[in-house]
C-alpha cells in the first residue's frame, strides 16, 4: 500500500476537491440549515435552555459553597444552637 493512500485525507486530493468546489460556484452555506432561526422560532426550546443555564448556575454555587467548608461550619453552629435550645427546654420543664 503506498504511503499517500494510508492517510485518510491526502493533501493533494483534498486541495483538488476544494478547487473543484470553488470552481463550481456552489454556495455551501446554503446546504446547512440555519440553526439560529430554528432555535429562536421555538419558545419551548428557549425556555428549556434558560432553565438549563439556571440549573447549572445553582449547581455551581452549591458546589462552591460545599467545597469551601461553609456548609460544615454552619452545620456545627446549628448543632450547637440546637443543643443549647434543648438544654433550655429541659430547664423550663417541670
Amino acid at each position: 500500500m503506498p504511503a499517500d493512500k494510508s492517510k485518510p485525507f491526502a493533501l493533494a486530493d483534498t486541495l483538488h476537491d476544494l478547487a473543484l468546489i470553488r470552481a463550481s460556484d456552489v454556495d455551501l452555506s446554503g446546504l446547512i440549515p440555519d440553526r439560529t432561526t430554528s432555535i429562536t422560532e421555538e419558545p419551548g426550546v428557549l425556555k428549556s435552555v434558560e432553565l438549563s443555564h439556571e440549573f447549572v448556575a445553582e449547581t455551581r454555587a452549591a458546589l462552591r459553597a460545599y467545597n469551601s467548608g461553609d456548609m460544615q461550619r454552619k452545620n456545627v453552629e446549628i448543632r450547637k444552637a440546637q443543643a443549647q435550645l434543648e438544654e433550655l427546654l429541659r430547664g423550663l420543664s417541670p
